[in-house]
């Protein structure tokens, strides 16, 4: 399908969104070999004994692509994606040419009867934002999410060149009650601010108060991702985002996406060159935990 590239829309809001931009059948393809290719539910997570005989002494890398686990997407052949002329020349738009994938990986939405109680419980406490330490370690080449709290992708990389974007794929129709994403526009314009962030409600649902520095706070507006299949997302890695917990179960269709990391060669020029990608003067990150 061939869309206009709004550039203005993505400079302004931090985020695009193409609607059923790539091939259906294809990505209904994956989802299905993804849906088969193993038993999904409480047999994923691991016994609340053997998680703290493995997690007793240190956190552990336990996302995909981290040494020592394994990638499912390795398995697929996404030439239809990572090949789509369109998708390339949004990329070269925005990153320049000579961009580079740094991960990519299936994402899964996790629906409350899948969790042992001993998960459940700890998830009260805290919520959980990745489920990987609880899940047997076979089964640790995607990543298993619930709900997840405002922030920014660049959390994993604070210290770092954060000019790089997110590319976001629906592999099935995604409704409100399967943990759809939840955008907030134009939050990129703080730049990097540390996690957790300075959020308030606001009067209106749709929108959300938003400081950097927890003093002034100023509106913006939330937008709910809910979508077809084969729906493209492009965000900034500084572009406040966050899921709600998903509320279908293992008998209906979960919600499996695509999550890719995409940076622009230092070489290059690209539309990120112009926007805010420095962290705030005065703010120090807190080293991430999510392991």
């Amino acid at each position: 399908m061939s869309q206009k590239i709004n550039l203005k829309k993505f400079i302004k809001d931090g985020f695009i969104s193409y609607a059923e931009l790539l091939d259906k059948k294809k990505c209904e393809k994956i989802y299905n070999k993804v849906f088969n290719d193993r038993i999904w539910g409480k047999n994923l997570f691991q016994s609340e004994k053997d998680f703290l005989k493995e997690f007793k002494s240190k956190k552990k890398r336990t996302n995909p692509g981290y040494r020592g686990t394994k990638n499912l997407i390795k398995k697929f052949n996404l030439k239809f994606i990572e090949k789509n002329r369109w998708i390339k020349r949004h990329l070269d738009l925005i990153l320049g040419p000579n961009y580079k994938m740094m991960t990519s990986k299936f994402v899964v939405a996790v629906p409350l009867d899948w969790m042992p109680d001993y998960v459940k419980e700890r998830n009260k406490l805290k919520l959980i934002s990745n489920f990987g330490p609880y899940i047997k370690k076979k089964y640790r080449d995607v990543t298993y999410f619930r709900g997840i709290d405002y922030h920014m992708d660049s959390i994993d990389w604070f210290n770092k060149d954060n000019k790089f974007i997110t590319m976001y794929i629906y592999l099935n129709d995604v409704k409100k009650n399967m943990s759809p994403l939840n955008i907030v526009k134009g939050s990129h314009t703080y730049g990097s601010t540390p996690f957790p962030h300075f959020i308030k409600d606001y009067v209106n649902k749709n929108y959300l108060k938003y400081s950097r520095n927890n003093k002034t706070f100023s509106k913006f507006q939330k937008k709910l991702l809910v979508g077809k299949s084969g729906t493209v997302y492009f965000w900034t890695s500084n572009t406040l985002h966050g899921t709600a917990p998903s509320k279908s179960n293992v008998k209906k269709k979960f919600r499996v996406s695509l999550r890719f990391l995409i940076k622009k060669n230092v070489k290059s020029k690209g539309l990120i060159d112009k926007l805010i990608y420095k962290n705030i003067v005065g703010i120090t990150h807190k080293k991430n935990n999510r392991y």
